[in-house]
């Protein structure tokens, strides 16, 4: 299945295509691309949703508590962004 990412594009690797911003050495699998943190595209799944609305909360939060009360680097954003991700959704089940 082709990844649905704006920076993937398709070069004429088999089972992979080339990554627009390099990632992955510029080659990623479709699997690595599905997984990348800089994936843009459509939702893959749940984890994508709550992505979508969770980083503007916590830049709010960073911006008014000079990052005493969130540190983006310190979220694990991309873990639970992940972990989510592979929950099937209703609406593809």
């Amino acid at each position: 299945m082709k990844p649905k990412c704006i920076f993937w594009k398709d070069c004429g690797v088999p089972g992979g295509g080339c990554c627009r911003i390099g990632r992955h050495g510029g080659r990623p699998s479709f699997g690595t691309c599905q997984v990348c943190s800089d994936y843009r595209g459509r939702p893959r799944g749940w984890g994508d949703w709550v992505h979508i609305f969770a980083r503007p909360i916590g830049y709010v939060l960073n911006r008014m508590s000079n990052g005493r009360l969130y540190s983006p680097t310190k979220c694990q954003c991309q873990q639970r962004r992940q972990k989510w991700n592979s929950r099937p959704r209703r609406d593809a089940v």
